[in-house]
């Protein structure tokens, strides 16, 4: 009976130790096939192919403009409209410094009514054909001002005014000219040259040194973000400008913000962001359709593009007439992505601090090599090698295709 009892006992620690090994030959088959799943790959040939997809975005616009300071001041009288063009030495507007009040103009205005009423009395009925001329474009302009107003054209309003100005000065002058001074007269000229020259000890003439148009509208960022600071653009500062809808946040400008912004119409640019996590991006020196709502088409230019923070800053350079984007800093975008070159798998596009690469199979070797991305559809990527000379990247080249994309699904 005790011989018994020692083989029984010797017989269930067998069984312990064989149930061990089973299970943890089975974790370890377990642990391998999932290794092998997720990191394994396969191999596939580089090919030929066209990929075109559609990106929509919300953009921020930049322009090449440069801000105009007119110093303190409380009063600005302009010449031009928003968005007119302006050439080099031309007048853009007049400021009046800090205290100017603004009783004074309309004292000298009513200076030159009572000069004028003065004159027609010296005249009585004699009035000749040329000064009958004047008055007669005088009042025209007068109702085409007033009609304008009713309209709401605000560019003609501003045209209109600086032409009646004109044609009160050329009047003013010829009746001074041809009219007998009298003593009322000479005290009602004293009195409008004191407050001529008390005008313009107070006026700065804001004159253009370039070529441009015109705006004088201004929002907290004509200054950080400009054609000559593209390096400002950050990610953080476009997608919260995006994010407070930029379109809306204008104004005026005033002694605080400048007096008028001189802007390139032929020089804009339009900033978004995408995920660090996507390859692709928009390439420099490559082209781009581009649809902007409300606004029209263009096409444009790719500036390179850099990784700021978790995000990537692209921009694309537009050489056309930017129209009503002159007063305008966020947009809705379609950027069209549509590319004919080398085609690989997009699981193929590995991330490696930020930068997409590619490995190609080299003598049975995985040679990762940098590539621009310029589209991407469901399941391939058009690719270019950023620097050729390291590694061949043609037709039929061989490359490595990883189990695990690093795209997000």
């Amino acid at each position: 009976m005790e011989v018994l009892y020692i083989h029984k006992k010797k017989r269930r620690r067998f069984k312990k130790s064989v149930l061990a090994v089973v299970a943890i030959f089975l974790i370890a088959a377990m642990l391998l096939l999932l290794a092998l799943m997720h990191f394994g790959g396969s191999e596939g040939k580089v090919r030929t192919a066209r990929i075109e997809t559609e990106s929509s975005v919300s953009a921020v616009v930049i322009r090449a403009e440069t801000v105009i300071s007119g110093g303190e001041y409380d009063i600005a009288e302009r010449y031009l409209s928003e968005g007119q063009r302006v050439r080099a030495g031309e007048r853009v507007m007049d400021v009046y410094k800090l205290g100017f009040s603004r009783e004074i103009p309309l004292s000298l205005w009513r200076t030159r009514q009572d000069i004028y009423k003065a004159q027609l009395e010296v005249l009585g009925e004699a009035r000749d054909v040329e000064l009958r001329n004047y008055d007669n474009k005088v009042e025209k302009t007068i109702h085409e001002i007033s009609d304008a107003v009713l309209t709401g054209a605000d560019g003609d309003v501003l045209e209109l005014k600086n032409e009646l100005t004109a044609l009160l000065t050329d009047r003013a002058e010829y009746l001074r000219s041809s009219v007998q001074e009298t003593e009322t007269l000479r005290a009602l000229y004293r009195q409008q040259e004191e407050r001529e020259q008390s005008i313009a000890d107070s006026r700065v003439s804001l004159i253009a040194e370039r070529e441009g148009l015109v705006s004088y509208y201004f929002d907290d960022y004509s200054v950080a973000l400009n054609a000559d600071k593209l390096s400002n653009a950050s990610a953080e500062l476009i997608d919260s400008i995006v994010k407070k809808n930029g379109k809306s946040l204008k104004w005026m400008g005033s002694s605080k913000t400048g007096a008028y912004r001189l802007v390139d119409e032929n020089e804009w640019y339009i900033a978004f962001t995408t995920p660090a996590s996507q390859g692709m991006r928009v390439v420099e020196g490559e082209a781009y359709p581009i649809s902007i709502a409300g606004y029209g088409e263009f096409s444009g230019v790719g500036e390179a593009s850099f990784i700021s923070g978790q995000r990537v800053v692209n921009l694309i350079r537009v050489d056309a007439p930017l129209g009503g984007l002159i007063d305008v800093r966020t947009v809705r975008a379609n950027i069209t992505f549509a590319f004919e070159g080398l085609r690989v798998e997009k699981r193929a596009v590995q991330l490696k601090d930020g930068e997409p690469y590619v490995e190609i199979m080299i003598d049975g070797k995985r040679t990762g090599v940098y590539v621009n991305v310029h589209s991407e559809d469901g399941s391939g990527a058009i690719v270019s090698a950023k620097n050729t000379a390291n590694a061949p990247l043609g037709e039929g080249v061989k490359y490595w295709i990883p189990k695990k994309s690093i795209f997000k699904k």
